[in-house]
């Protein structure tokens, strides 16, 4: 389990790294994204890429609409040159021995790559960006989903992630059959500083033959806000690794990203997998999109609970107001 220095109480939604968009995307031209209502431009630096506010500080026009040449990105209305660090380097229109402001400069966002994924923090990050070597072993066939865009807050769309009782009735004869619902004990589930863990085993069809159950073994490593580590692991030692995350574009916007691992049927395409998470995803998104008020209520008592079946989720809900959310 990931712990962290910083007590959860000291943490805002500002100090968690995000994943904004896929490393492939951002090549030669700036990327315009949003993260917590923020406008942002990414670009890539010969060190990597730079993430500044999406404003020119001269007359406001979105940078993301420049170019760069990797040095340097230039803004498109008056062609004022910003280096990496975020400082005006060059002003076309004035003479170059002429020194320019020390105001002239845009807010710079930390920013780094991981595992085919940019990642921005718009604050001090109280949380490192997940290990998971699996993802970077020869040994497992591993694929990117995402991003996924869903029209509701991201504590909504990932607390549908960790909800064991919506499965049946929203994934009949996929992940679950609503003739025979299964009863949902209370789960043990153990808290750290930035999260929690729980496990639980689920009778799964067998991946080869679908007439055949296995108990598999499913873990949550839930690291707040909006991430988690998930396993899913079958008796024969068959193992799929998750790396899940909702990025809260906004109130009302959130995006999903996962990176996936497996350790079987290496040789068979990945878009096999893919496309059946997608598929479960589009499911659930439809129910989640619905569901009001758009956020995730954080007084227990917008809602009524289930002892059991919403342990998670009522946990997952206290941590996030204590953290102030």
């Amino acid at each position: 389990m990931v712990t962290v220095g910083a007590s959860s109480s000291s943490k805002s939604l500002k100090d968690s790294w995000y994943p904004v968009v896929l490393s492939s995307e951002v090549k030669d031209k700036p990327v315009g994204v949003r993260l917590l209502n923020t406008e942002i431009v990414l670009w890539r630096t010969r060190d990597g890429v730079a993430a500044f506010r999406d404003l020119c500080i001269h007359r406001g026009t979105r940078l993301s609409l420049g170019k760069t040449d990797g040095e340097q990105l230039t803004c498109p209305y008056h062609g004022w040159c910003y280096d990496k660090d975020g400082a005006v380097v060059r002003i076309p229109a004035i003479p170059e021995d002429r020194k320019i402001p020390e105001q002239a400069r845009v807010e710079k966002f930390r920013c780094t790559e991981r595992y085919g994924l940019v990642y921005v923090c718009l604050g001090t990050p109280t949380t490192p960006i997940y290990e998971v070597s699996e993802f970077e072993q020869d040994r497992f066939a591993t694929h990117i989903l995402g991003p996924v865009h869903w029209n509701i807050g991201a504590a909504r769309s990932f607390e549908n992630f960790i909800d064991e009782a919506h499965l049946p009735w929203v994934h009949p004869g996929i992940l679950g059959n609503v003739e025979n619902v299964p009863l949902i004990p209370s789960r043990e589930v153990k808290e750290s500083d930035n999260g929690f863990y729980f496990e639980y085993h689920s009778e799964c069809a067998d991946r080869v033959n679908k007439s055949k159950m296995t108990s598999n073994l499913l873990t949550y490593d839930v690291v707040l806000p909006y991430s988690l580590y998930h396993e899913n692991v079958t008796p024969s030692g068959e193992r799929v690794l998750d790396l899940f995350y909702c990025t809260p574009v906004s109130e009302n916007e959130s995006i999903r990203f996962m990176l996936v691992a497996r350790n079987f049927a290496l040789d068979e395409p990945s878009e096999t997998f893919a496309k059946f998470t997608l598929s479960v995803w589009e499911q659930d998104r439809i129910i989640v999109e619905s569901q009001r008020p758009t956020e995730v209520p954080i007084d227990l008592g917008a809602e009524v609970h289930i002892h059991g079946p919403d342990g998670p989720s009522v946990l997952y809900r206290r941590m996030l107001g204590e953290m102030g959310f």
